[in-house]
């Protein structure tokens, strides 16, 4: 029996299995973190929208009325997150909605809109609306 050959076949076997052990190791690593960068983006806009209906409950306790209000925040050198926030009257109640998204340049990269329906005129946390997220 010639074991010289033998070693060559079983080198390049045991070679084949860890070249595609590697590979598929490697095509999970950049699955994985390609969704946990898409999972960090989505917490960042709904604090964001979140950050949006507190402004919004802030600015109605000085003053219960309709209101349109925007702002933009820079994160990042080329990524940027505008914020809308917009109450309207319902007879004497008020529905707040917020509205996030993150641009990276021009492009749009996530959106959420979330809202408090049926706010009242009340002192602290009381009347606050029912929180609604828009999926």
């Amino acid at each position: 029996m010639n074991r010289r050959g033998f070693s060559i076949y079983l080198t390049f076997l045991v070679s084949t299995v860890v070249f595609l052990l590697v590979t598929g190791s490697q095509e999970i690593s950049t699955i994985t973190l390609d969704l946990s960068r898409s999972e960090a983006i989505d917490v960042i806009v709904f604090h964001a929208a979140d950050g949006g209906l507190e402004k919004g409950l802030a600015k109605l306790r000085k003053n219960f009325k309709q209101f349109n209000h925007s702002y933009t925040s820079e994160l990042k050198p080329n990524r940027t997150i505008k914020v809308s926030v917009k109450a309207t009257q319902n007879k004497n109640l008020i529905n707040l909605y917020s509205e996030a998204i993150l641009l990276e340049g021009n492009k749009e990269v996530s959106r959420r809109t979330i809202s408090r329906l049926g706010i009242t005129r009340s002192k602290g946390r009381h009347g606050c609306g029912q929180f609604t997220e828009e999926i």
